[in-house]
C-alpha cells in the first residue's frame, strides 16, 4: 500500500533520494548519449563540441585495419538474432521448468526436490558468466555436440542465463492460480490439454511475456560468456563496444559511445514493456 508523503522530513528523504537516482544512475546514461551526438568526430576542427551523427554514420562502415570482420552495425543485427533465439527457448524452457516447481510446491512428497531444482536454476545467477562461457567451450567441442564454430552456442549460453529471470516471473503467476479452477474445468470435461490452454494460459499470459522481455534483455546486454564463445566474424553488441575501447583514436571511442547509446535504447525499451505487461506485483524480484 503506498502513502503519500504527509511530513517535511519525509518529503526531504524523498527528494534526496530523486536527486541521488538522477546523479548516479540516470546522469552517466544521458552523458553518453549526449556524448556520442556532441563528439566531434575524426576530421573535426576541434574547436568544441557540436551535434552530430557521424558516429552513427562510421557503425555501417567497415574500413581497412578494423577490429571488425563485418561493419559494427552487423554488431546490433547479430545480438537482436540472438535475443530473440534466446527468448523463445528460454521461455519453453523456463515455462516448462516454472510449471515442474509450481506442481510440486503444491505436493508434499515432491516439494525438497523442489527445493533442490529450484536452487540449481538460480544458480547461474550466482556464477560468472565467463565460467559458464569457458564450461560451454569445454563440454562442447567434440563431437556429436561439436558447437564451437556454432552460433547456436552462443544462443544456449545466452539461454541459460536468462532461464532465472523467465522461471522467477513465471513461477509466482503458476503458484496464483486457484486450483479450484482446474478441478472445475476438469469437473466440466474439460481435458487437460484444454483446462491448460483456456485456465492456465490466460492467466499466465503476461507472465510470460514479462519473461521473455527479461530474457530478450539479458541475452542483448551480456558480454561475459559471450567474450569467449562468440566467432570474430558474428560480434555482439556489447563485444562490439568493447573492441571500439580496446583500439585508441577519439573515432573508436566515439563509435563505442554510440553503439552504447543504441544498446541502451534497446534494452530501456524492453524495460518499458515490462512495466506494461507486468501484473501487480507478480514477477517481481
Amino acid at each position: 500500500t503506498q502513502h503519500p508523503f504527509r511530513t517535511k522530513t519525509q518529503k526531504l528523504l524523498a527528494g534526496v533520494n530523486l536527486v541521488a537516482i538522477v546523479a548516479l544512475l540516470i546522469g552517466p546514461l544521458f552523458a553518453l548519449a549526449a556524448r556520442s551526438v556532441t563528439l566531434a568526430p575524426l576530421g573535426g576542427d576541434g574547436r568544441g563540441p557540436f551535434f552530430s551523427l557521424g558516429f552513427y554514420r562510421h557503425l555501417f562502415e567497415n574500413p581497412r585495419e578494423s577490429a571488425f570482420y563485418v561493419p559494427p552495425i552487423a554488431a546490433a543485427r547479430n545480438s537482436v538474432g540472438f535475443a530473440l533465439a534466446t527468448m523463445v527457448l528460454a521461455v519453453a524452457l523456463g515455462g516448462m521448468a516454472a510449471t515442474v516447481l509450481a506442481g510440486g510446491g503444491q505436493r508434499s512428497k515432491l516439494k525438497g526436490a523442489s527445493r533442490w531444482l529450484d536452487v540449481l536454476l538460480m544458480l547461474p545467477l550466482g556464477t560468472s558468466a565467463v565460467t559458464l562461457g569457458l564450461g560451454y567451450i569445454v563440454a562442447l567441442d567434440e563431437p556429436p555436440l561439436n558447437l564451437r564454430t556454432s552460433p547456436w552456442l552462443v544462443v544456449c549460453a545466452h539461454t541459460l542465463v536468462a532461464l532465472p529471470f523467465v522461471v522467477r516471473s513465471v513461477l509466482p503467476a503458476l503458484r496464483a492460480i486457484d486450483p479450484h479452477l482446474r478441478e472445475t474445468a476438469a469437473i466440466l470435461g474439460a481435458s487437460p490439454g484444454r483446462v491448460w490452454r483456456e485456465v492456465d494460459l490466460p492467466i499466465v499470459a503476461r507472465a510470460v511475456l514479462v519473461g521473455a522481455v527479461f530474457a530478450f534483455t539479458v541475452s542483448m546486454g551480456e558480454f561475459g560468456a559471450t567474450s569467449l564463445i562468440a566467432r570474430p566474424e558474428r560480434p555482439t553488441m556489447p563485444i562490439a563496444i568493447y573492441r571500439f575501447l580496446a583500439r585508441p583514436g577519439a573515432e573508436n571511442y566515439g563509435q563505442a559511445l554510440a553503439m552504447s547509446t543504441l544498446l541502451m535504447l534497446v534494452c530501456t525499451l524492453a524495460f518499458v514493456l515490462i512495466e506494461r505487461f507486468r501484473i501487480g506485483e507478480v514477477g517481481e524480484f
